[in-house]
């Protein structure tokens, strides 16, 4: 099978949801970068006030933000005078899958910058009491 038709209405609801979990994603991954830069660059300036020796490399890769790629897919199916269109079986793992050719990348970069960032006392996770 080569393409299937779908009602662009379904498709667009369901790459809404998916741009909007990513976007989360996006944030809490952003927010435990920062706590690791900003734990990062406590420890060199503690080695910096305490005569040791530090560089001023930090090996961390910031997040990125896919959700131009979502908004792109969803414009250009909001302008389609169509009510079905046609998707390959590529197109159908990028927008009901979720699959993107990044996906798998993405996560494995960013996955313990979002697990910082929820660790209960830092970044945006409650106390535990």
């Amino acid at each position: 099978m080569e393409k299937v038709k779908v009602k662009k209405v379904d498709l667009v609801k369901i790459l809404q949801t998916n741009r909007d979990i990513h976007q989360k994603d996006f944030e809490e991954a952003l927010g435990g970068y920062k706590i690791a830069v900003e734990k990062e660059l406590k420890s060199k300036l503690k080695d910096l006030k305490a005569g040791k020796d530090f560089d001023l490399y930090i090996n961390l890769s910031k997040p990125k933000s896919y959700v131009k790629q979502y908004n792109d897919v969803i414009g250009m199916l909001e302008i389609a005078s169509e009510e079905e269109v046609s998707i390959t079986m590529e197109e159908y793992l990028k927008y009901y899958k979720n699959e993107w050719e990044w996906q798998s990348t993405w996560h494995l970069s960013n996955a313990p910058y979002a697990t910082l960032y929820n660790v209960a006392g830092v970044g945006n996770a409650k106390k535990e009491k």
